[in-house]
């Protein structure tokens, strides 16, 4: 009899193992063979920030893991990278300028959704382009920092900088205006690289004559208004590197308050921006 018992149990017990490992099988899901594409949770709506997390290979090529999305519905993202804390950036169809070329398994990112073209007017007559308002500030140099901490590498020579109530649509971009109360503060200049390395500008401010003082991206928001602001305008930004010696025509988009007058670049104190 108690051999009998014994039996019993050992055949139940087999039992469960298999459909224990029937279970992990299942949970598990197919096999490497069969595994399924990656793909990005979170995806951003559109023109939204959000943070996507890639699940997939490591190494995955950054515009290979937002086509995963909607089709062009990513149109930047930005990740800190932990080892040198540094931002690393991707932007569709921008290879040159970005610098966050693959992902891995599990890796966020902050990623904004790309705005849909605006709805087409049932009339075809084009509406002629309002003129922006420039301030008079004359041309002027000085030199600055780059994006990070170092020796000045960057002389601008100011052409101009206009406040504009929205920044118009360009080629590529619609046109983009500020929050209540807010204007554009466009600084269009000549940024030479006076350095001995390639390096991204920026680092340098606004100020008014009330002693305010502005910062460039200052806000997130400001990244869709300084596209469009270099598609309308066909000029390069700070996110563009600059090669020793060479001489660029550039712009920048600060954000200040309605009213705003006499408006000075200048370079940020050693203590950063």
């Amino acid at each position: 009899m108690r051999s009998v018992r014994a039996k019993t149990v050992l055949l139940l017990l087999a039992g469960l193992l298999a459909l224990g490992l029937l279970t992990i099988a299942w949970v598990i899901g197919p096999g490497p063979s069969e595994a399924q594409q990656g793909t990005m949770h979170n995806c951003p709506q559109s023109g939204k920030w959000a943070i996507s997390v890639w699940d997939g290979d490591d190494g995955t090529g950054a515009e290979q893991a937002f086509a995963t999305c909607d089709a062009g519905a990513v149109d930047a993202a930005y990740y800190l990278d932990p080892e040198d804390q540094t931002w690393q950036r991707w932007f569709a169809g921008r290879p040159l300028v970005s610098t966050l070329e693959t992902l891995n398994d599990m890796q966020g990112v902050i990623a904004l959704g790309a705005v849909g073209a605006p709805p087409l007017s049932p009339t075809p007559t084009p509406t002629p382009t309002p003129t922006p308002t420039a301030t008079p500030t004359g041309q002027y140099s000085f030199t600055f920092q780059p994006s990070y901490d170092g020796p000045d590498t960057f002389k601008g020579t100011v052409e101009e900088i206009r406040i504009m109530d929205s920044i118009p649509a360009g080629d590529f971009y619609p046109a983009v205006t500020p929050p209540a109360g807010g204007q554009f503060a466009v600084v269009l200049m000549a940024v030479t690289n006076i350095g001995n390395e390639a390096a991204e500008p920026g680092s340098f401010r606004l100020r008014d004559d009330q002693g305010r003082v502005f910062h460039w991206l200052e806000f997130i928001e400001l990244i869709e208004a300084q596209r469009a602001a270099e598609d309308y305008f066909d000029r390069q930004g700070g996110f563009d590197i600059i090669m020793p010696g060479i001489t660029l025509d550039m712009l920048f988009v600060f954000l200040v308050p309605e009213g705003t007058t006499g408006l000075v670049a200048e370079r940020c104190p050693d203590s950063g921006c």
